[in-house]
């Protein structure tokens, strides 16, 4: 039990005690609990051995050892005492219903459903500020980076007031950001003062504050140093519109300047004593992989950063907590009358104005749900619908599937808005991104909505009308090209209803709406109401499938996306698309410890889906067949695309279990985040190969198939069987 004693001091340069113990649940790399560390928020010696012996208490009863005790833990320790043992347990999958005291509305209420989806920087944030009708507001924030860092939910209502609903990320999800910019913020240094023999004091800073996937970015929360910059570079041309009109400041909430510039030169100044700690020992980067997350210097560190930021919780004025009793908020809501102090609020959240850098909780926000009397630009009364947007597609361009938060968006959806530059229409990630929402059936739902047609220029166009020919013809064409596969993915019939479903916008981003823009709204609202009026009727007809054939499909896409892993882990071969080691451990971290299925464009179980999806949009559009035999292809189709969704939801959740949340695969996420040291890189990528051999075994002849990849064929084969009984349809049998 000696490495389970909690014990406290006071750090130097300090007035309050730090709490520290080795967790009994949660290992470090080398085996041992894990160093937790954390503030009293007391001076007070008599206090700390309150909360020391609570510590004791918790560590020593393992009736307390599983995540599923902290509600009852809360009423019975002090929250500092639960938030410390608890913050690292990991949950299985992540759980927070902050959203939902604001009920989701659906088309049952008379309220259509949109989502908005598309590529990073093509419009669709500008886009949903003319339906909401806050271009004037600069609200949501939009700029030519991606900016929308959350999932946004709207609701437009015939309703007096204006709600809002957030969502935070755990603090065990930043904790880790933070260690991960320790290890490069050190790195940095103990580089620099080798090669150059100095450092530049902004780069330590900014990659101690910024992760480096840009997943967490803290100078919106606690500020940067003023850098005077030279007159060539003070050029207010070079800014965006959006950033010469938003004046947000948030100036009820004051800042003291003196004191953030100190803390932040603070911060700085103890990485690089960190560093030069580690130099003077005479190790290198390569030595100390083991000593970070342990060294008290870096907790004591990481853990002022965090207190930092907790006081910025300060900024959650009126409202209602959804924890109230925690320290570190899961959520927040608010209520008004007051249009201009909503948008205001709002703006906190989501802004990324450098005018308001240490005021805003950008960094901190997972989902935002908005609820009120939103009136479109250019309207005059309420449209009563449900917008949802979210983090732009194709961000970095090794992203080879949709996410499964933006799947989920578009299964719940009645329209799917694909947004798109008509600048640079239909580009590699956008093509992608199409198929794929073909594969999952949702050709029918899919409205294209072309932006930027102000920047269409060329002394080859006529007018508009050639403007809009020229896009059009650049969509037909790649529906066209997939049409002729060799295995089709689409019908004409679904080609034709694409191309019929485009609109078009323009000036998006001034606050007057041009006639295009106004068209294109008028026609959104249109073509939305007709898919939502569309019914056809499958019920005379039956598909009869041959499962031996479902089996090569299911073998080859199995065989592609093990072949893809191995790649990007280093396990059949280094090469150009293997992942650096690194981003493979934060991919474990987040699968193993912090309940998220991914890691930016790593997503392992959304490729698995997307490829096993893309195998079973072939399969399902060739029936053996189709009785009676003269269906026409539109009713053919819309039974083949309720197939496909039903079978893409369910796959995903096979897989999810399969892949990650069984006890077995969820266990050797977390192995794998904890392998460290020399040969870490093959050793982790051997544990992940297992996990996939479990998961997704490549199938082996019939006759030779083994117990687990008959298991994994058999409950993929009874996934499809079901659907297809379930819409009438029959899958031939044979013996495996």
């Amino acid at each position: 039990m000696a490495d389970n004693k909690v014990t406290y001091r006071i750090p130097n340069g300090k007035n309050s005690f730090v709490i520290s113990f080795r967790h009994p649940v949660i290992k470090d790399v080398n085996g041992n609990g894990k160093k937790i560390q954390r503030g009293a928020g007391t001076s007070d010696e008599q206090e700390v051995l309150k909360l020391v012996n609570q510590l004791q208490l918790l560590i020593g009863d393992e009736k307390w050892h599983n995540a599923s005790k902290r509600l009852e833990a809360v009423d019975t320790f002090n929250r500092i005492v639960v938030e410390a043992f608890y913050d690292c347990m990991p949950n299985t999958v992540e759980v927070n219903s902050a959203l939902d005291v604001i009920p989701m509305m659906t088309l049952e209420d008379g309220f259509s459903n949109k989502a908005l989806v598309g590529m990073s920087g093509c419009g669709k944030t500008t886009l949903l500020r003319k339906i909401m009708g806050t271009t004037k507001d600069v609200f949501p924030t939009t700029s030519t980076n991606r900016t929308t860092t959350c999932d946004m939910e709207v609701i437009k209502a015939n309703v007096k007031e204006y709600e809002m609903a957030v969502q935070f990320i755990s603090r065990n999800e930043l904790e880790a950001d933070l260690m991960d910019n320790m290890f490069d913020s050190i790195e940095y240094v103990m580089n620099a003062l080798a090669e150059a023999g100095c450092v530049n004091d902004i780069e330590v800073l900014t990659t101690v504050l910024n992760h480096r996937e840009m997943a967490t970015r803290l100078t919106y929360l606690l500020g940067m140093p003023e850098v005077i910059a030279d007159e060539e570079d003070d050029d207010d041309s070079a800014m965006s519109e959006d950033t010469l009109h938003d004046t947000f400041t948030y100036s009820e909430y004051e800042l003291d300047l003196d004191k953030q510039d100190r803390f932040l030169c603070d911060i700085e100044r103890r990485v690089k004593d960190i560093a030069e700690k580690y130099i003077n020992e005479g190790k290198t980067f390569g030595d100390i992989e083991n000593d970070i997350p342990s060294d008290d210097d870096v907790l004591t560190l990481v853990e002022d950063i965090i207190s930092a930021i907790i006081e910025k919780f300060d900024l959650l004025k009126d409202g209602k907590r959804t924890n109230p009793k925690a320290i570190w908020p899961e959520g927040w809501f608010y209520k008004t009358a007051d249009y201009n102090d909503f948008i205001k609020r709002a703006k906190i959240f989501v802004s990324d104005s450098y005018k308001a850098w240490g005021k805003l909780l950008t960094p901190l926000v997972k989902a935002m749900r908005m609820k009120g009397p939103f009136i479109e630009d250019g309207a005059t009364e309420v449209v009563q619908e449900v917008i949802t947007d979210g983090i732009g597609l194709g961000h970095n361009t090794n992203a080879t599937s949709i996410p499964t938060s933006v799947l989920n968006r578009c299964e719940k959806a009645d329209v799917i808005v694909f947004v798109d530059s008509a600048s640079n229409p239909i580009m590699a990630n956008a093509k992608d991104a199409l198929k794929s929402l073909v594969e999952y059936g949702y050709a029918d739902k899919l409205v294209f909505a072309f932006t930027k047609m102000d920047q269409v220029e060329g002394n080859n166009y006529r007018g508009l009308a050639d403007k809009k020919a020229h896009v059009a013809t650049i969509l037909g064409n790649y529906l066209q090209f997939l049409r002729k596969q060799e295995n089709t993915v689409l019908s004409e019939t679904e080609v034709q209803s694409i191309l019929t479903n485009c609109i078009y916008f323009s000036n998006l981003q001034k606050n007057a709406i041009s006639k295009i823009t106004a068209k294109g709204m008028q026609e959104l609202h249109e073509k939305t109401n007709a898919i939502i009026s569309k019914h056809i009727s499958t019920d005379d007809v039956t598909f009869d499938y041959e499962a031996l054939k479902l089996y090569y499909y299911i073998k080859e896409a199995t065989l592609s996306f093990r072949k893809i892993w191995a790649e990007k882990t280093g396990y059949s071969a280094i090469t150009n698309r293997t992942e650096h080691w690194s981003r493979i451990r934060a991919l474990s971290r987040r699968l193993g410890l912090l309940g998220q299925e991914s890691y930016c464009e790593l997503q392992p179980l959304a490729d698995f889906a997307a490829i096993v999806q893309e195998n079973i949009n072939v399969f399902i559009n060739q029936p053996e067949n189709i009785i009676p035999a003269q269906t026409s292809e539109e009713v053919a189709d819309e039974l083949k695309r309720v197939i496909k969704r039903t079978i893409g939801v369910g796959f995903r959740e096979l897989n999810q279990k399969r892949m990650w949340t069984n006890d077995q695969p969820h266990q050797s996420w977390e192995r794998a985040y904890y392998v460290v040291g020399t040969g870490s890189r093959m050793r982790r990528a051997r544990i992940i190969e297992n996990i996939f051999d479990e998961a997704a075994p490549n199938l082996a002849d019939i006759p030779n198939l083994t117990e687990e990849q008959e298991e994994y064929l058999k409950e993929v084969i009874i996934l499809v069987e079901d659907v297809l009984k379930q819409h009438g349809c029959e899958l031939r049998k044979f013996r495996y």
